[in-house]
C-alpha cells in the first residue's frame, strides 16, 4: 500500500497543479528579470502584463504542442536542489579545515574558471533533465520528422547562442580585455 503523500501528489497531478505551478514560477522569474533589466522601465504594470503573457505562453505550450513540461522541470529543479544541498555539506566540511573560508570561497567565484564550471553544470542538469528534449522535438516536430519551419530551429538555436554570448559578455571585466 502506497503512503497517503503519494497518493496526494497523484491526485494533484491529476488535477494539473504542477502545471499551475510551472505558470506561477515562469510569471515570477519572468517578471524578476523584467524588473532588475528594466526592459520596459519602471513601471510595474508593464511589466507584469508582459510577464503574465510570457507565462501564459508556457502554460499553454503542454496543450499546444501535446509535450507536458512537469516531469523535466521537476527532475531539473530536483538535481539542482540536490547537487545545492551537497555544495553546502561540502562548504560547511570545508570551513573546519580553512580558518578564513569565506575569503577562499569569494576570491574562487570571482574566477573565470568558476563561471565557466557553473556554466558546464547547468548544462549538464538542462541535459539530464530532458528539457534539450523538449526545444529538440519541438523543433522538428512529433515523430523525429522535420515539420516545423526553418525559421523556428534557427529561433531556438539563436536563442541558445544569445544566452551563451550574454553569460560570456557578462563574465568579461571591463578594461581587462
Amino acid at each position: 500500500m502506497s503512503d497517503i503523500f503519494t497518493l496526494l501528489i497523484s491526485k494533484l497531478v491529476g488535477v494539473g497543479f504542477f502545471n499551475l505551478l510551472i505558470f506561477l514560477l515562469a510569471l515570477a522569474l519572468i517578471y524578476a528579470l523584467l524588473k532588475q533589466r528594466k526592459v520596459f522601465g519602471d513601471n510595474p504594470i508593464i511589466n507584469g502584463i508582459v510577464a503574465f503573457s510570457i507565462a501564459f505562453f508556457i502554460f499553454a505550450y503542454p496543450i499546444i504542442t501535446g509535450i507536458s513540461l512537469v516531469t523535466p522541470i521537476t527532475t531539473f529543479f530536483s538535481q539542482a536542489f540536490v547537487l545545492l544541498l551537497l555544495f553546502f555539506i561540502g562548504f560547511l566540511i570545508a570551513s573546519f579545515f580553512y580558518p578564513d573560508f569565506t575569503s577562499t570561497l569569494s576570491q574562487f567565484f570571482k574566477s573565470r574558471n568558476a563561471l565557466f564550471a557553473m556554466i558546464a553544470l547547468s548544462l549538464a542538469l538542462f541535459v539530464t533533465s530532458r528539457l534539450v528534449g523538449i526545444i529538440y522535438s519541438t523543433a522538428l516536430g512529433q515523430q523525429g520528422k522535420p515539420t516545423a519551419p526553418p525559421e523556428n530551429i534557427l529561433l531556438i538555436a539563436g536563442l541558445i547562442i544569445a544566452v551563451v554570448v550574454l553569460l560570456i559578455a557578462g563574465s568579461i571585466r571591463r578594461g581587462e580585455g
